[in-house]
């Protein structure tokens, strides 16, 4: 019997479909590195996110996607259609969650737009942030696009100028204490899903020392919508 158990349990861990809550199908169409725990990930994620933000997403593919080989910038992951599409090239089980949290994050976007963007304040606090960058951009030589700069959403072009011209490096010293990551400076549903990512997988506590509003936002979101505080211990 024990043999029995372990081997049901060993064909389970192999197995290409998995499930999270019990009933997100978890499809893995390509394979992970060698030794990678996606139950790990799996729950991890169940205990970190509260199960309400999971009602926009049915299933979640795993996997080398044409997506993300034919892009002239890094893509590892994306929400569409309901699914989540998750790049299975990663560095280790924390690289998985970053993904997968950030492309919940937009799918809780969809969710709960009103809530999140309707009285603008998370819009205000960006926008100020992105002024800011601009004025030390000039600062440092590199005659930004003031018409860029003030349209909060996304532009692949945008997105290019930020990441091949200015560069993540020089962008990332002159963000700090400004925005969490240099990535959340593309736009405004960006600087949403990289707080909501940072909120769980990281310091809380630094995201609302930055970023107030956005802080607010989604704590506001989890009591509102679970009932409950969400407590950060991981």
């Amino acid at each position: 019997m024990n043999y029995i158990a372990e081997s049901a349990k060993k064909a389970q861990k192999n197995s290409r479909e998995k499930y999270i809550y019990g009933d997100k199908l978890v499809f893995m169409k390509d394979q992970l590195p060698y030794g990678f725990d996606l139950d790990y990930v799996l729950e991890t994620i169940e205990n970190l996110i509260p199960r309400t933000f999971f009602d926009n997403i049915d299933s979640v593919y795993i996997g080398d996607f044409k997506d993300f080989q034919n892009r002239d910038l890094p893509f590892n992951a994306k929400y569409k259609d309901n699914a989540l599409y998750i790049t299975n090239n990663q560095d280790n089980e924390n690289d998985m969650m970053d993904d997968f949290i950030h492309e919940v994050a937009h799918a809780v976007e969809e969710q709960y737009e009103d809530q999140i963007y309707s009285d603008t304040t998370i819009q205000n606090e960006f926008k100020g942030k992105r002024r800011t960058l601009y004025h030390l951009l000039n600062q440092e030589g590199f005659e930004p696009s003031e018409e860029n700069f003030d349209n909060v959403e996304y532009d692949k072009y945008f997105d290019h100028y930020l990441y091949n011209v200015v560069g993540y490096p020089t962008l990332s010293s002159l963000t700090t204490g400004l925005f969490y990551s240099p990535y959340s400076v593309t736009s405004l549903r960006e600087y949403f899903a990289n707080g909501f990512e940072n909120y769980f997988l990281r310091d809380k506590n630094y995201l609302k020392k930055i970023s107030p509003v956005l802080y607010e936002k989604i704590t506001d979101l989890i009591y509102n919508n679970t009932g409950e505080e969400q407590n950060n211990e991981y």
